[in-house]
């Protein structure tokens, strides 16, 4: 991998950033790109930790120019991209009466669509050179319908789809296509996500949000840090042959089986309509 040209979307923080900086620790050449420049001291601090060159590159993955212009950009000075990990993401909190449409199209954007027009933009030279890795990161919420997630999940599950119709296609000209599926994972991902703005205390699903948010803050404790997924990222770009899907953990593996079993969907509504009621 030492001479491989990864570029990875969303790296002022959490999994972007540390995945930016363990690509680079281990020899790769990193474009790391992020909507908002400011947001890239951090970033900064981490490459200059190991030693490595920063190439930070601004990237809105819903400005088809600016997509554009950054995947010209890398193109130009590198010569070609081997790794793309499209990991630009947002959250939404809300259930469905409580979001607008403006809300859930937000999440869309940046989640599904913001990942469509990154693969869009690098696919045509991969299958051209036929060699290539497109790696998303998803999530458990696109296995698993979550409340009070309905547009983030609406989000990965559309990506999921995606990825599963496009990897038999693409893989034909030597891409592979994958989708890396964290749980719960410390960092600043919550508190940068919006949605519903301050739904009312003494609103219809005020009780059921504030059991909802015990079983969220739980999980929470569990979370597995961003450099733990960063590695696994790792693993999938080095694989020889890499799966389509990768949980980050047994216990979201476990969680996958539930889904992929149940055939009427009474198992995990089953599930998680306990974390409400």
């Amino acid at each position: 991998m030492n001479d491989q040209v990864v570029l990875i979307t969303g790296c002022s923080s959490g999994i972007g950033l540390a995945a930016a900086v363990e690509f680079a620790r281990r020899g790769c050449t990193v474009v790391a790109t992020m909507r908002d420049l400011a947001r890239s001291d951090r970033l900064r601090a981490g490459f200059a930790d190991v030693g490595a060159d920063a190439d930070i590159r601004r990237l809105d993955v819903i400005d088809d120019a600016s997509v554009a212009q950054a995947v010209a950009g890398v193109m130009r000075d590198h010569g070609r991209i081997d790794v793309v990990i499209s990991n630009a993401g947002v959250g939404s909190d809300g259930t469905l009466e409580e979001l607008t449409l403006d809300d859930i199209r937000a999440v869309l954007d940046v989640n599904f669509l913001g990942t469509v027009r990154v693969i869009k933009a690098v696919l045509p030279a991969m299958r051209e050179r036929g060699a290539g890795r497109l790696i998303a990161v998803g999530s458990t919420a696109g296995l698993l319908g979550q409340p009070f997630n309905d547009a983030y999940c609406a989000s990965k599950f559309a990506l999921e789809g995606l990825l599963e119709s496009l990897h038999p296609v693409v893989a034909q000209f030597g891409v592979h296509v994958t989708v890396v599926e964290p749980g719960p994972v410390a960092g600043e991902f919550v508190e940068n996500s919006g949605g519903a703005g301050g739904p009312p205390a003494d609103g219809p699903y005020a009780l059921a949000r504030v059991r909802f948010q015990a079983v969220q803050d739980s999980g929470y404790e569990m979370a597995q840090s961003p450099h733990e997924i960063a590695c696994l990222l790792w693993d999938v770009a080095t694989a020889a042959s890499p799966h389509l899907r990768y949980q980050t953990s047994n216990a979201i593996t476990r969680l996958a089986g539930i889904k992929v079993k149940d055939l009427t969907g009474e198992r995990v509504v089953g599930l998680t309509r306990t974390w409400i009621e």
